[in-house]
């Protein structure tokens, strides 16, 4: 009887698993051998078919939360990527589009549409006389060109200095005047019929500046006249010819002038503001530099 009863729970549990195969290819679409492994594990593990059924669930689930973790994790590190790439290529557009930037020296007392660098570091006093010329030669009408001198080539080269400039043009300029000059000096020329040039030097003392160029005015045409392109007229200034003083709009302005009729300016000079020495050779002109100093001065 017992026997019998084996026997039966035996048949039972192979119509079972015969069953659970049956059900596993028409409604998992399992293979045999798929079901032959998962049998196998559930043997080994000791657990019921309704167990493993479990645990597979549930590390199918994992499996697939590792796989959405690792999804997402290339997704935002392709975005990122992503963003890198754009804002490295908008900053190059950026500089590439981006205007020139304009490098404005120390020494520019008035705004100028041009700017002219002249390496003078080792340049004799005529070579220096004629660079200058040259640059400032045809001017064109309202233009204001600044003739910058440095001493290297390059926009970046330092600039040379004003008693460095005084010494190149072998002037005889006293020392109290050189002392009371500050480093600054602009140089350059305004446009028109003529091209006129001028030099505005920085003060660092208004009473020892003026004091010197009293002293400096028997040698100043010689020393300066040839830098205006006016050389020529140095010739026909006699010993009696001296600067003179003479009113401009309210400024007053030391003028030379020549002794033949009719008398041509060779040299002026006046100061503005007690902090800049302004020399030119036509009184236009320096009223064309203070008006234009004065804007400068009321913008800032």
């Amino acid at each position: 009887m017992a026997e019998s009863q084996g026997e039966q729970s035996e048949l039972r549990q192979i119509r079972t698993f015969q069953g659970d195969v049956a059900r596993a290819l028409s409604t998992q679409q399992e293979s045999l051998v798929s079901i032959q492994q998962t049998e196998a594990l559930r043997k080994r593990m000791g657990t019921t078919p309704q167990a493993l059924e479990a645990n597979l669930e549930e590390a199918d689930a994992k499996r697939r939360r590792k796989e959405f973790l690792l999804f997402m994790i290339g997704s935002f590190t392709l975005i990122g990527f992503g963003l890198m790439g754009i804002w490295y290529g908008y900053g190059t557009y950026l500089k590439k589009t981006a205007p020139p930037t304009i490098s404005i020296p120390n020494n520019r007392f008035i705004s100028s549409a041009v700017l002219v660098n002249l390496e003078a570091a080792t340049t004799t006093r005529q070579a220096l006389i004629d660079k200058f010329l040259n640059a400032t030669k045809e001017v064109p009408t309202g233009e204001l060109r600044q003739i910058v001198l440095r001493k290297g080539p390059g926009n970046e080269a330092t600039l040379v200095s004003t008693s460095e400039f005084l010494k190149s043009l072998r002037s005889r300029a006293p020392g109290s005047l050189v002392r009371a000059f500050d480093p600054l000096f602009m140089l350059g020329a305004t446009g028109g019929v003529t091209s006129h040039r001028f030099l505005i030097i920085k003060l660092t003392s208004f009473e020892n500046a003026y004091a010197g160029m009293l002293a400096w005015e028997p040698t100043l045409a010689e020393d300066l006249a040839p830098l205006f392109d006016k050389a020529s007229l140095v010739k026909a200034i006699t010993g009696t010819s001296v600067f003179k003083d003479v009113t401009s709009r309210n400024k007053d302005v030391r003028m030379l002038t020549t002794d033949e009729l009719p008398a041509q300016s060779v040299l002026l000079y006046s100061f503005f503001d007690n902090s800049l020495l302004i020399i030119t050779d036509d009184l236009d002109t320096l009223r064309v530099l203070i008006d234009r100093l004065s804007r400068e001065k009321l913008s800032r």
